[in-house]
């Protein structure tokens, strides 16, 4: 019988040389669209790329990846991650790329020199506190105190010492110790109002927070009080538009998460704990944090050195009644994170939780420091053998571990867990984040913390 040939090719369909043809079309073809891809990458990415109108634009900033970080953040879970700009983009690229100038010494930069108080040794503010201080006065740069129509500022922090950095052996006794610079501008580039001529024009220094000045003067200083000028419009420095259409608590996280960019050697020390405190089958979803602030916090204390308290601190019963209500409201919950500074109540909430819940999987802050206070100018007075360094590299991998559950248990009276709630529900492991709040304040950060929004 005949075989059926090709009438193309003169060769039977099913013949060795037909086969073979056949996969080398493939491989060809194959080839050729691989090569064609990369040729394109190549020419478009990632040195310019095309504008809406189809021309190529060479003078877009290129720091961010070509694969975005964020697809691999769920492999952190027992491992240090953080946002960052190069990463994340948006609002905190934004931010990044507004603090860090190619050229600090040029004519058009301007500066805000964040003072810090004139007795800082005894400044007993905690780290979310001069975050919260940091932010604000971060967008009081960037709008140039609303005005973005004169040009915006940058961020720059004075070289006296940060309390908490007492003993710092790991850099300066400012918070750079701890934390990556707000700014690649150094302090030599802006106008030193000690050495100046008094009659410059070149310096302002608030006398307090809500002080006019000319938008003109290139360097400006805050007051030094603790406390900072509140920005009615924090968005149209981006070229967003207005507040009224976007979210607050996006720009508030952002400039929290940049504040808390921590150095090389923190970022080690907060990931070892990690490792040791979260077990690598949690689930975001199926997690409850309970952060506890007491000790200082709470009305009557007698913690030497520490600020005065501000609430009167729920009881520790009030915080499993909200427990048990997230337990009725989704039975799949799973694990419970307990952390505080306060090591006595910490313990006596830990053995409620055994009693009360036993199938309930705790995890806790190992080797968790608990000097029994928030407050930050004589952290290491409160518990012997221990340096600022420990207490505060606990301090933040307790907001790390938070930073995976869903669930919350807080009082917002507190800026530590209000921060806590306000990053988990933009930069958190879990969606839906849901808080129960037993002292509640009433500000608009205590407002994101709560419920999301202002």
């Amino acid at each position: 019988m005949e075989a059926k040939t090709s009438p193309n090719r003169g060769t039977p369909n099913n013949s060795p040389r037909a086969s073979s043809l056949t996969q080398f079309r493939m491989i060809v073809i194959s080839v050729t669209c691989a090569t064609l891809l990369s040729v394109v990458n190549n020419i478009i990415m990632p040195n310019d790329r095309l504008s809406s109108s189809g021309n190529r634009s060479h003078d877009i900033p290129q720091i961010y990846p070509k694969t975005s970080k964020k697809l691999t953040k769920d492999q952190h879970i027992n491992t240090f991650w953080w946002p960052s700009p190069e990463e994340y983009g948006g609002i905190l690229g934004k931010i990044h790329d507004f603090q860090n100038p190619s050229d600090c010494s040029a004519a058009s930069a301007k500066f805000f020199v964040w003072r810090s108080k004139s007795d800082n040794e005894n400044d007993t503010r905690g780290l979310t506190a001069w975050a919260h201080a940091a932010s604000s006065h971060m967008l009081h740069a960037l709008t140039d105190a609303d005005q973005p129509e004169a040009g915006h500022r940058i961020l720059i922090n004075d070289d006296k010492l940060f309390p908490m950095a007492k003993g710092c052996e790991h850099g300066p006794e400012t918070r750079e110790c701890y934390f990556e610079p707000l700014t690649n501008c150094k302090l030599s580039d802006v106008d030193d109002y000690e050495t100046a001529d008094p009659k410059s024009s070149n310096i302002k220094i608030l006398s307090k927070t809500d002080e006019e000045y000319d938008r003109n003067v290139r360097t400006l200083y805050t007051s030094d009080s603790i406390w900072f000028r509140k920005v009615k419009d924090m968005y149209s420095w981006t070229g967003l538009g207005f507040n009224s259409q976007h979210s607050t608590i996006h720009m508030t996280a952002a400039s929290l998460a940049y504040y808390f960019r921590v150095k090389p050697w923190l970022r080690k020390e907060i990931d070892e704990r990690l490792r040791r405190n979260i077990p690598l089958d949690l689930n975001p979803q199926r997690t409850i944090g309970v952060p506890i602030r007491r000790s200082d916090k709470c009305h009557g204390h007698a913690l030497e050195g520490s600020a005065s308290g501000e609430l009167e601190c729920p009881p520790l019963e009030e915080y499993l009644k909200k427990v048990k209500e997230f337990l009725e409201f989704d039975p799949r919950i799973e694990n419970v994170i307990v952390t505080s500074e306060d090591k006595s109540a910490c313990e006596e909430f830990l053995e409620i939780l055994n009693k009360e819940l036993p199938s309930l999987r705790v995890i806790q802050n190992i080797g968790d420091v608990q000097q029994g206070t928030g407050s930050g100018s004589k952290l290491e007075a409160y518990t012997e053998g221990s340096s600022n360094a420990q207490v505060v590299a606990s301090a933040l991998t307790s907001l790390h571990m938070h930073m995976r559950a869903r669930y919350f248990v807080l009082t917002s009276k507190s800026t530590w867990t209000s921060t806590i709630a306000v990053m988990a529900r933009v930069y958190g492991f879990a969606t839906e984040v849901i808080v129960f709040d037993i002292g509640p304040n009433k500000n608009t950060f205590s407002n994101l913390a709560r419920r999301g929004c202002a």
